[in-house]
């Protein structure tokens, strides 16, 4: 087991360092893939709060579902935030994105309301979507009775 982890952890770092292609980036045919991803981000949102809501209500006894219901709500936010930032992403022109391979510099020099919100948005993406999956996998655990975060059976 934790030879596998230090390969893993090798690997990300590798890909951190040194990168190469962008492998996280899923361009969408113009407009059909936009529209229908849009549309799953608000399905999905609309699922999340639904469910907030529902445990809210029903005001759960067991803490594994208190970790959901705060998990549905950053899930929320999450789709949110992505949500915006697509539509940002179409408003602003290419040329924020381009610059010499390996140069930063291109990137850094951020003008414009539009740049600065898709920015922040890409960093909040991770935020929220980090938060939210590690609540949810801390209220299926406490739902299914393990307390260790890396307990084996």
């Amino acid at each position: 087991m934790r030879r596998l982890i230090c390969i893993i952890a090798l690997t990300l770092t590798c890909a951190v360092l040194w990168p190469e292609c962008a492998w996280a980036t899923q361009a969408h045919s113009d407009p059909e893939g936009l529209y229908s991803h849009q549309i799953a981000h608000i399905f999905f949102m609309f699922s999340m709060l639904l469910l907030a809501f529902q445990v809210m209500r029903s005001r759960p006894l067991h803490e594994g579902w208190r970790f959901i219901g705060l998990a549905s709500i950053a899930f929320f936010l999450w789709n949110l935030n992505v949500f915006t930032v697509h539509i940002v992403r179409e408003y602003i022109g290419p040329e924020l994105f381009m610059g010499p391979p390996g140069s930063w510099t291109q990137m850094l020099d951020i003008s414009g309301q539009g740049a600065k919100v898709f920015y922040a948005g890409k960093i909040l993406d991770h935020f929220f979507l980090s938060g939210a999956l590690i609540l949810f996998v801390l209220g299926l655990r406490k739902l299914v009775g393990k307390t260790g975060l890396w307990e084996e059976e």
